[in-house]
């Protein structure tokens, strides 16, 4: 069977660093317990790699991440998520003398320092995402647009001119169906553009896959945002997809009769991974 490589594809740079500091924590204290507040990127296979390291996994599934901030003992080590975090945490972590390892995106950390030089902040997001969360308990008086909804609270916007900010791994059309509505509303706002590259680019490959793609595989988590849209807009462009998180779920699937296949990857899947399901599709 011929496969199609989109790329770019395996870890994006952020992951990556996210990664490395992690395992740099565990170098560093290996008399303590490290712990990762939140799922420190959104794929269980990377994660599952650093807890066989021994780090301990606080997720947000199970409880508000402050909780389980307050409950790790004094004196440990916390390395805090890629996606961001309410920076009253550090504060929590230094009373509990606390070692921190801030393993934050840089692109979201430019999206909160551009927020901290306006007046006015609309924040546009999936609702419970860790990046959302985190974004607005640091800019508690942003107004939150939910792209599941297209909704926000319009009425209590300050000035006519707000400025819009947007979490970094949503898609295109995500994107432009909610600046559309936010500039009929209010003409003067302004767009801001720190967007993840990543993202950006493999949702522009999946956009320009050849037609005679029979299906599109995307490696990723479901709990991944930037995985998510991948499938989302292979979906939208006609295409048989389906979202797997791994080799295992991939082998699953039946390809009889299949004679060309696409297969992407979400910016928190491995580059082993990936080349693992590439070099099992080219066995078919």
């Amino acid at each position: 069977m011929e496969v199609y490589a989109i790329k770019p594809y395996g870890y994006c740079a952020g992951v990556q660093g996210a990664l490395a500091l992690a395992k740099k924590a565990v170098a560093e204290s290996p008399d303590k317990s490290v712990y990762l507040l939140g799922m420190l990127v959104h794929n269980e296979d990377a994660v599952a790699s650093l807890k066989a390291l021994g780090l301990k996994l606080l997720d947000e599934k199970d409880a508000p991440l402050r909780e389980q901030l307050l409950e790790i003992p004094d004196g440990q080590v916390v390395v805090f998520s890629a996606h961001g975090h309410d920076q009253g945490f550090d504060q929590i972590a230094a009373a509990k003398h606390l070692k921190i390892y801030d393993a934050t995106c840089p692109f979201v950390t430019l999206n909160l320092k551009e927020a901290r030089a306006e007046p006015s902040v609309i924040y546009v997001g999936v609702p419970g995402h860790l990046e959302s969360l985190a974004f607005l308990a640091n800019d508690p008086t942003a107004i939150f647009y939910d792209v599941k909804t297209n909704a926000y609270r319009k009425s209590q916007v300050q000035g006519p001119a707000p400025h819009v900010i947007s979490q970094t791994t949503l898609s295109e059309e995500e994107l432009t169906k909610a600046h559309q509505q936010i500039l009929s509303d209010f003409p003067n706002a302004t767009i801001g553009s720190e967007r993840c590259h990543s993202t950006s680019l493999r949702q522009e490959a999946i956009k320009a896959l050849p037609p005679e793609i029979e299906a599109v595989i995307i490696l990723g988590s479901k709990r991944s945002n930037n995985s998510l849209k991948l499938a989302e807009i292979a979906k939208k462009q006609g295409f048989l997809t389906y979202l797997v998180l791994d080799l295992a779920a991939l082998k699953k699937i039946d390809f009889t009769g299949k004679k060309k296949v696409a297969l992407g990857s979400g910016a928190s899947t491995s580059f082993e991974s990936y080349n693992a399901c590439l070099a099992y599709l080219k066995s078919l």
